[in-house]
């Protein structure tokens, strides 16, 4: 029987937003931050984007980074493979 999920209050660019997953609260609490903190300083570099395109180029970073990620492993994995 699946796990009842907490609700967890999450502060991102001064909205509050209710989050319930599987991750766990620490885990969850730590994305929010996470996401925060990437938000905050791009808002800081480009102070006269709009909350829409401030997140569309935040989703973009991440997704950047995330793909880098994705390839380092993807190469870490080949690497061990050989061995």
């Amino acid at each position: 029987m699946p796990q009842d999920q907490e609700r967890i209050q999450l502060e991102i660019m001064g909205e509050t937003f209710t989050v319930k997953g599987e991750s766990g609260r620490e885990e969850i609490l730590r994305t929010g931050k996470y996401l925060n903190n990437q938000l905050e300083d791009l808002r800081i570099r480009y102070p006269s984007l709009n909350a829409k395109n401030l997140a569309i180029l935040t989703a973009f970073n991440l997704t950047a980074e995330l793909l880098q990620i994705k390839k380092d492993y993807e190469a870490l994995v080949s690497i061990l493979d050989k061995n």
